[in-house]
């Protein structure tokens, strides 16, 4: 269903020129407008377009002049607006609730001028509100227009090549596999996600926390339980301990006695989402993907994390800081407790039978709250230090830290969702309890944050080179998805059994991409070796260098690298090519192990696909080898590196595609 709506609409994008250019007009006009401008996301649009010229469903000349003509218009109705109402824009929603945003654009323009028309355009926090403050400031139109056009000319292109860029990538990957398309686009959502959540959670919270706790603390004053609890934590002349220590135990408490009366009601893990996510991640499974996951789990894991820990705590020691260090002392301690607490009295099954070996698993991941508290706790120290407009990028680096760790976890099948996310949320509500704790005491002395984040970096680095230099290739073979293997006799494969095996190369939810025309059984090297003989040659492997030539509107196909395929999360094991009489198309032939062996001396069955590739300049900026497997191979294109061979030729499950059988003994 997804797959058909994204169909029909590149297919109105074709088809509807003008209406697209009318979007693209609007858009940009909309997100220039001053109050409109500040809910619409138009980096994330324009980003969008760019992306569509980028899979080339748009032309870039026609959305770059249309999306800075819509620039151009918002800014001056903005500007209109500000020379009209003056002050009284001050009384209009949301400026009523936010004068921030007024007084920032004000201060900005004070600043600068006239050229702060030119740069707010590229400044988020008065993208929206500039043009409006330089018409209140009775700015000329001669000189707002001048700024106002240079900066739209300069400001379109500035968010739609990386988009662009972005799209090409999206290109290049489908062509490869389209799961991995599908993985991309949700790394980037969920990046996305963090960022933009952290940063309103930080401002939210920097805006409004003292008179959250002003209000809680008149609330529970008096109260016979919570109001010693809350004295102790905010009070900066009494101590924290004891407070600390009942939160952490009723915090541990309350997540115990939760899981056990779930238990207790016949609702264990894994619950439905968990199990459809791990089979949704298991889909979305590539060898260079798994790659990247296990390396990013891999900052994560204790051998990194520990040393990390025993770093910061003897680095706080050194320079006497007796407060921050018991503090991290209370973070690292709940972690430990945790992980022996749940392990002991809440274990759960693997996601993976075939990650059984990786022990002490238990609900809530206490991996996962281990890591928000080491990373999180530590942007606490760093941030109490650093002027508060910027805290949000500390926070920010922590959750970058946390949430690709997690994921990677989810993806690579070492946890379950439900697991993740409780371990998250128990880390984080007890980093901000120690984080209110500990900036609430004035002993807390703020410490050199240059010189922690600087020995933090240094200790975290060297303690992942050291992990990765040992474990990460028995990692990365651990967590391999392990695929059954299929044994049959080479009389009944010949004979009807072939139909077992796959026809079609199989993308992301079992989409058919491309057919399979030949079943070879026998070994690589002889396989590879009659090739070689019948004129084909190996090809040409992805390097950096030519990658970079894909950027060049001008190149031949033989300068550009043969991309591997995936099919049913593997890629291609060999791959040949065979140039044609035209310099911009050749043949290629790919080889697949489907992990199928003929009972006669397990002789391993491999299937292969034929395919042109041609030329495919992008927007007369990128250059594409791209594959045609519409286009039929000749029948004398093969034929010689079967000569002497067993080879039957038989009708597969698509009608106009013919399978040919070879054996090779």
């Amino acid at each position: 269903m997804q797959s058909e709506f994204v169909t029909a609409l590149f297919a109105w994008i074709a088809a509807n020129p003008g209406w697209v250019s009318a979007v693209i007009f609007i858009t940009s006009a909309a997100e220039s407008l001053t109050i409109v401008g500040v809910i619409i996301p138009g980096a994330l649009v324009m980003f969008s377009f760019g992306a569509l010229i980028g899979l080339g469903h748009l032309d870039f000349w026609s959305a770059y002049w249309w999306s800075a003509l819509g620039a151009v218009a918002g800014d001056a109705i903005s500007f209109w607006i500000g020379r009209v109402f003056h002050q009284g824009i001050r009384r209009v929603w949301p400026f009523t609730k936010h004068p921030e945003m007024i007084g920032r654009s004000e201060e900005f323009f004070r600043k600068h001028g006239g050229k702060g028309v030119l740069f707010g355009r590229f400044f988020g926090p008065v993208r929206g509100t500039i043009p409006t403050v330089a018409g209140m400031m009775d700015m000329t139109w001669r000189n707002f227009m001048i700024a106002n056009v240079v900066s739209a000319i300069l400001w379109s292109p500035a968010y739609l090549i990386p988009g662009m860029a972005f799209g090409a990538s999206l290109d290049i990957a489908s062509r490869v596999a389209g799961r991995l398309v599908v993985l991309i686009l949700i790394i980037a959502v969920v990046l996305w996600g963090t960022t933009w959540l952290v940063r309103h959670l930080v401002r939210l919270f920097q805006a409004h926390a003292a008179d959250w706790l002003q209000r809680f603390c008149n609330w529970s004053r008096g109260r016979r339980f919570i109001g010693p609890i809350s004295a102790s934590l905010l009070d900066p002349t009494r101590g924290e301990l004891r407070g600390l220590a009942t939160l952490a135990v009723l915090l541990l408490g309350s997540v115990v006695l939760a899981s056990l009366s779930l238990n207790a009601a016949g609702q264990r893990l894994p619950s439905g989402l968990d199990q459809s996510l791990y089979h949704f991640f298991q889909e979305l499974r590539t060898p260079w993907a798994d790659a990247l996951m296990v390396f990013t789990a891999e900052l994560g894991d204790y051998q990194v994390v520990l040393p990390l820990s025993l770093i910061v705590f003897g680095w706080l020691i050194w320079q006497r800081r007796p407060v921050a260090a018991w503090h991290w002392l209370a973070a690292l301690g709940f972690g430990m407790t945790t992980n022996l607490l749940f392990k002991w009295l809440l274990p759960v099954s693997n996601p993976t039978e075939i990650l059984r070996e990786v022990q002490d698993y238990s609900f809530p991941s206490s991996h996962a709250t281990f890591n928000t508290l080491v990373f999180g706790f530590l942007a606490v120290l760093l941030a109490r230090g650093i002027p508060q407009a910027r805290r949000w990028i500390v926070y920010l680096a922590a959750a970058f830290m946390i949430v690709p760790v997690a994921f990677a976890r989810l993806y690579l099948g070492i946890h379950w969702l439900t697991d993740t996310l409780a371990g998250l949320c128990l880390g984080l509500i007890w980093v901000t309890v120690l984080g209110l704790a500990y900036n609430s005491h004035s002993t807390a002395v703020p410490v050199n944050w240059r010189a922690l984040l600087a020995s933090s970096v240094i200790a975290f680095l060297a303690a992942d080179l050291m992990h990765v230099s040992f474990d990460y290739r028995a990692d990365l073979q651990r967590y391999q998805p392990q695929l059954a293997m299929r044994t049959l006799t080479r009389e009944k494969w010949l004979q009807d059994d072939w139909r077992q095996l796959p026809q079609q190369r199989l993308d992301f939810r079992g989409n058919r991409r491309q057919d399979f025309v030949l079943q070879w059984a026998g070994t690589a090297k002889e396989l590879e070796r009659r090739l070689r003989e019948a004129g084909w040659e190996p090809a040409p492997p992805p390097a950096l260098r030519s990658i970079l030539l894909c950027l060049s509107p001008q190149v031949e196909l033989r300068e550009l690298p043969v991309l591997p395929q995936i099919h049913d999360g593997s890629d291609d094991d060999l791959t040949m090519v065979r140039y044609a009489d035209s310099v911009n198309t050749r043949w290629l032939l790919r080889f697949w192990d489907i992990n199928a062996r003929l009972k006669e001396g397990n002789i391993p069955i491999w299937m292969g696909s034929v395919s042109l590739q041609k030329l495919k300049p992008q927007i007369s900026l990128f250059t594409f080898a791209v594959d045609d497997p519409q286009t039929r191979a000749p029948v004398d294109l093969l034929a010689p590196a079967w000569r002497g061979l067993r080879t039957r030729v038989v009708k597969g499950a698509n009608p106009n595609e013919r399978i040919t059988l070879i054996a090779d003994y």
